[in-house]
């Protein structure tokens, strides 16, 4: 994820502009100098106003289109929260009455071990129980697994609707 520095980075052709209002902010004040005029001072006020504005304006520009990107980025997830919300419901249920598919395999002990180290650290499974209607097991075997290691009676498991279930 970028930074707020990294998303408000004004654009070459901006700083290009800014550099050339410099540069007249420059010129107006020598020619005041050889000149020895009043007016190429406030010439040179109004570059240095001009390149001002031109900075700010691309710097709440970038401002704006970054804050759309995060204000987007925030709708996806509550919209993807809203929907997982909508197709589980989290349920108490006795670890016996889990069906285990037999196309389950023993999961890799590496990431097992993870798994564990992270139950024991945060008193939680870090993938939850995922069944279906009939309780049969969808995801989160390895979490199943630390349940019935740690010799759980019951466990909450999220409960995936189908499509046209009556509440789904």
């Amino acid at each position: 994820m970028k930074t707020w520095e990294e998303m408000t980075k004004l654009e070459t052709k901006t700083k290009v502009m800014i550099i050339f209002y410099i540069i007249m902010i420059i010129f107006s004040i020598i020619v005041a100098i050889i000149n020895k005029g009043f007016t190429w001072i406030l010439v040179a006020l109004l570059w240095a106003d001009v390149a001002i504005i031109e900075y700010c304006d691309g710097k709440l520009l970038k401002g704006r289109e970054a804050l759309n990107d995060i204000q987007e980025k925030h709708i996806k997830v509550q919209s993807d929260i809203i929907n997982t919300l909508l197709n589980e419901t989290a349920i108490e249920i006795d670890i016996q009455d889990i069906k285990v598919p037999k196309y389950f395999t023993k999961p890799n002990p590496k990431k097992l071990k993870e798994k564990f180290d992270y139950y024991k650290q945060h008193k939680r499974f870090k993938v939850p129980i995922i069944i279906d209607n009939d309780y049969t097991l969808i995801d989160g075997y390895t979490s199943y697994l630390i349940a019935k290691n740690y010799n759980k009676i019951s466990v909450i498991a999220h409960l995936k609707r189908k499509k046209g279930d009556i509440y789904g």
